[in-house]
């Protein structure tokens, strides 16, 4: 029997090229492949790379140089969003060694002859399988998404849990971010439906990074569902870059025609959509509402990105904030739904004044999850050119500000649930939380700083 040649993969992408990943590697496995857990065990290693922000780019290229330093030998192939739009910048920060920059579904074509969509249609990604290593072995993975502190809070309230009989711990990981996806305690099963993006908003280079826009079909995402139920699990995942313009390449379907299919499928199912617009959220709200207030849809990840309308207008974003936030605070009063949303910081024009109106607004909202983001201008966006860019040291102390926002939002939220103890152990556990929030994250926006030239 011939030797299988040996791969190593690893990322620090998101969760929808995660995943995409991880039908890589499935279809190498079942090919003359071994997937090894150590870059000094391979013949390739194939790393999967970010570009949403120029911080990720840096990133892939530290990680990447580490698997080159552990196995010189090895073929290396760099694939994903980065592959795609920061090819010449990573191939300059790495100028020793010969770099492959090749699409998952052309790497797989080329290694072992098969179809990617193939794969991904007999693949089931469910709460078991992990989106990011967690081997000590690997490569040091800087985007884990649950911190140090965030697993202390977690292990206090199972504490707590077992002495009161309370149930505050689900509670906390359902609407924290970096437990919701990751690092799921229920059953459930992920499926993409679409990948990339339709739009072109001027800050984001997603359509460039994942290609054009395409859904998966009607047929292939309810097969999936179907054979997830009869496993007995009953909350799917629906994962997408975009996810409010199902349709294109399915058919003559559009997303409520794929809730309703569903839904359809047992009383029992609940989704969660990662991720929808704001475009088509707003074009299909009242049937989105009526599912949420029945209790079927868990949760909406929603991106507004800020309160400032002279901000969304210089984003190419495209809709009214204040029916957007009306209809919102609807969601928040009157359904069960978790609402999960981003906040981007310091986009060029952006004065202090939008700022505070980006503030007052996720207060006004109070989303269960919300992430601020630094504005990073991307190559070949027309945000990396227009006027009035940001001093990285305002954009820092902005997202320090609305991090302790946000931080205070979620104590507070928090303070309800646990109002049973007593006083000074409620004001430490709540102070922690609070610090959880902002921790992990706090040495990255530190990077951000442009050193003084005073």
């Amino acid at each position: 029997m011939p030797k299988k040649k040996k791969v190593f993969l690893a990322h620090n992408t998101c969760l929808n090229a995660a995943y995409d990943l991880n039908v890589l590697q499935a279809g190498l496995a079942q090919g003359e492949f071994e997937i090894v857990e150590r870059p000094e065990l391979a013949d390739e290693i194939i790393f999967s790379g970010c570009s949403v922000r120029e911080h990720w780019v840096d990133d892939a290229a530290s990680q990447i140089a580490e698997a080159r330093n552990r196995a010189p030998g090895a073929k290396l192939t760099v694939t994903g969003c980065v592959a795609n739009t920061s090819a010449q910048s990573l191939a300059a920060k790495l100028p020793e060694r010969a770099i492959t920059f090749r699409s998952m579904k052309g790497i797989l074509q080329a290694s072992t002859g098969q179809e990617f969509a193939a794969i991904d249609r007999r693949l089931s990604q469910n709460s078991s399988i992990k989106f990011e290593s967690a081997s000590s072995s690997g490569l040091q993975n800087l985007r884990l998404r649950v911190g140090a502190a965030k697993a202390s809070v977690v292990a206090e309230l199972q504490e707590i849990d077992r002495r009161f009989g309370s149930r505050v711990e689900r509670q906390y990981r359902e609407t924290t971010k970096g437990f919701v996806f990751y690092d799921e305690t229920d059953p459930c099963e992920m499926i993409t439906v679409t990948r990339s993006c339709p739009y072109k908003c001027s800050f984001c280079n997603i359509p460039l990074g994942r290609g054009p826009f395409e859904s998966v079909s009607l047929e292939d995402v309810l097969a999936k569902a179907r054979a997830a139920r009869a496993r007995g699990i009953s909350h799917f995942v629906l994962i997408g870059d975009e996810v409010g313009n199902y349709g294109a390449g399915a058919g003559n379907v559009k997303l409520p025609d794929l809730i309703e299919r569903l839904l359809a499928l047992d009383s029992a199912v609940k989704l969660s959509i990662r991720y929808i617009e704001p475009k088509p959220f707003l074009k299909y709200v009242d049937r989105l509402l009526a599912w949420s207030m029945a209790g079927r849809i868990r949760l909406l990840y929603i991106s507004l990105q800020s309160g400032s309308p002279k901000i969304l207008k210089a984003m190419n974003r495209g809709y009214d904030i204040q029916r957007l936030a009306k209809t919102l605070g609807t969601f928040r009063a009157h359904t069960p739904t978790i609402l999960y949303g981003n906040w981007m910081v310091g986009f060029p024009g952006e004065e202090d004044s939008d700022f505070l109106r980006t503030v007052s607004l996720v207060q006004e909202l109070a989303f269960h999850i919300n992430v601020a983001i630094p504005f990073s201008a991307r190559p070949n966006t027309p945000a990396e050119t227009m006027p009035n860019q940001v001093d990285p040291r305002v954009v820092s102390h902005r997202i320090e500000r609305l991090n302790e926002v946000i931080a205070r939002m979620k104590s507070d939220a928090m303070e309800g649930l646990l109002d049973f103890l007593d006083s000074d152990a409620l004001a430490s556990l709540l102070s922690r939380i609070r610090r959880a929030e902002v921790e992990q994250y706090a040495q990255e926006q530190r990077s951000m700083v442009a050193p003084s030239t005073s």
